[in-house]
């Protein structure tokens, strides 16, 4: 029992502690692209469904952009939405904005197998209807593949009302995984991208499958062919955070869902678990998708022990999970 309890926080600090710190001892050669000009011809695709509500404001936050004039390709794809949202993308096709409908709902990833091919841009820069862009945040981006060794580049997405319970949370999480990715980037094995704002290579597109998540279907595909993963913390990104407890916590088990899913999918034909970057993906996120395991595991075994040592970490356990049940019990008012 005690084996397995200090098996279980050794895992848990491992991930959370352990693994930065190794991280930053080991360090890296790569440095940060700085304030290098770089300026391909770059595709902005949007995926929609149903956004009819917020389409019209991400269109025109695009054609905003801080990018040279005939260098940016805006390409919105619908996904045979039943809203106003062709009407109104329909009306921007004046302002160079390209359309491109589905016949049958399929879901992003056929939005994008469907119509990347019919993209100009060398560089795709993938984002969502929701998440509005810095005016620099393209330039800051692609700045990144002058380096001819990336493939991919993902980009800061910050929430802008962290006033709210959520947000705060978020923003301290996001503040967390950015410091993380920064360090992952030095070795150019950021592990996943963030769906709101990342780019890759067309050259190095391949199809996607239906249920995997493109944001982390892309890294792995990319990493596996040699090319660096990094993070450019200066392409901002701002999206509102969701609006309750129960809505983030269902949004999080759709992405640890999906990201198992690529996994299992995945991680054969392309060797996830080797090398560098198989060693980022294992403790940044395979190890973390066990946590509450681990959780599970060292409480339980924790019973079974009776020192006056193990008595103090129980009852710090028995002290902290009130919290999580309550929030559980008033997750509708959060």
């Amino acid at each position: 029992m005690e084996y397995i309890f200090w098996l279980s926080v050794v895992a848990i600090f491992y991930v959370y502690l352990g693994y930065p710190l190794i991280l930053k001892i080991i360090g890296g050669d790569r440095q940060p692209a700085g304030k290098t000009v770089f300026l391909p011809r770059v595709t902005l695709f949007i995926p929609a469904y149903n956004e009819s509500k917020i389409i019209k404001r991400k269109i025109e936050n695009s054609l905003a952009l801080n990018y040279p004039e005939g260098m940016l390709e805006v390409v919105v794809a619908s996904d045979n939405s039943s809203d106003d949202t062709n009407r109104i993308v329909a009306g921007f096709k004046k302002n160079g904005v390209k359309f491109f409908e589905s016949a049958k709902r399929g879901g992003k990833n056929s939005l994008i197998n469907k119509f990347i091919h019919k993209c100009s841009g060398e560089i795709i820069v993938f984002t969502d209807a929701n998440a509005f862009f810095k005016e620099d945040a393209i330039e800051k981006l692609v700045r990144n593949f002058s380096d001819e060794s990336v493939g991919c580049v993902v980009g800061n997405l910050r929430y802008y009302d962290e006033l709210e319970t959520v947000g705060k949370g978020e923003g301290l999480y996001f503040r967390y995984e950015s410091m993380i990715k920064e360090l992952e980037s030095r070795r150019g094995t950021v592990v996943a991208a963030t769906g709101s704002i990342y780019a890759i290579r067309k050259s190095l597109f391949v199809t996607l499958d239906p249920d995997v998540a493109n944001d982390f279907a892309h890294p792995i595909q990319i990493a596996s062919r040699g090319f660096k993963i990094v993070y450019e913390k200066e392409a901002l990104a701002l999206e509102k955070a969701t609006s309750s407890t129960a809505e983030e916590f269902r949004r999080r088990a759709r992405i640890v869902t999906r990201g198992i899913t690529a996994f299992m999918r995945y991680w054969r034909d392309y060797s996830m678990l080797k090398g560098m970057w198989g060693f980022c993906f294992i403790s940044h996120k395979l190890v973390r998708w066990f946590i509450p395991f681990f959780l599970i595991t060292l409480f339980t075994t924790n019973m079974f022990l009776h020192s006056n040592f193990y008595r103090f970490t129980l009852l710090c356990q028995l002290s902290f999970y009130p919290f999580a049940i309550s929030g559980i019990l008033f997750k509708k008012h959060l």
